[in-house]
């Protein structure tokens, strides 16, 4: 129920319509709605040392965040169709690929790193001694991967425009929460759980 709920949080309704949703199966308040939210990160280690990885399948892409450009990064493992991480930034170079590729390591273990051969990938795996190998445009892993960083660039993109954000100097903390949440929901595990809820709800 935690995961159908924040998959209606992630589809834009408010914590009290999710609390409403979610009545005719547990009594949860709004409060608690946002309180799962704000567990994401707790959450992500349920799947994250459950999953087998084999290699990072790494790509960035540029994104609209509140009126300026920025980047989206993505690691992917193509055998389980699973999102491994997602990491946004402002600039586009080898420190933030290396700080990216840090955080992977950190939560998989060290593996190869596939990308479409841009330096600043290379610079950072040598960094930090890291196998690196370039898929070829064309091939089965391009395709993979871009289908999925055009699939999460949609989405970012979409987010920004029903939810701006209206501070000065704002940290896009919200956009990085909803980065996690994205990931979470996108799991395969996590994606069934939510289509046999949905087919509950539809019997009832």
């Amino acid at each position: 129920m935690v995961l159908y709920g924040l998959y209606l949080v992630f589809l834009g309704l408010s914590f009290r319509a999710v609390s409403l949703a979610l009545r005719p199966f547990v009594l949860r308040s709004h409060v608690a709605v946002w309180k799962w939210a704000q567990r994401l990160p707790c959450l992500r280690k349920l799947y994250t040392y459950r999953c087998r990885v084999s290699l990072f399948l790494v790509d960035e892409t540029a994104v609209m965040v509140g009126g300026f450009p920025a980047w989206v990064w993505m690691a992917y493992e193509p055998s389980s169709r699973r999102i491994l991480g997602l990491w946004l930034s402002w600039t586009r170079n080898s420190l933030q690929a290396e700080k990216f590729l840090k955080t992977l390591v950190r939560l998989y273990g060290r593996h190869p790193v596939w990308t479409d051969g841009a330096p600043w990938y290379s610079d950072a795996c040598r960094s930090l001694g890291l196998e690196h190998y370039r898929y070829r445009f064309g091939e089965w892993l391009h395709t993979v991967m871009e289908r999925a960083i055009q699939s999460l660039k949609d989405r970012v993109e979409c987010f920004d425009d029903n939810f701006p954000c209206s501070k000065k100097g704002c940290s896009l903390q919200h956009v990085r929460r909803w980065l996690k949440l994205y990931q979470l929901l996108s799991q395969p595990e996590n994606q069934r759980i939510i289509q046999n809820i949905r087919g509950v709800i539809k019997m009832v």
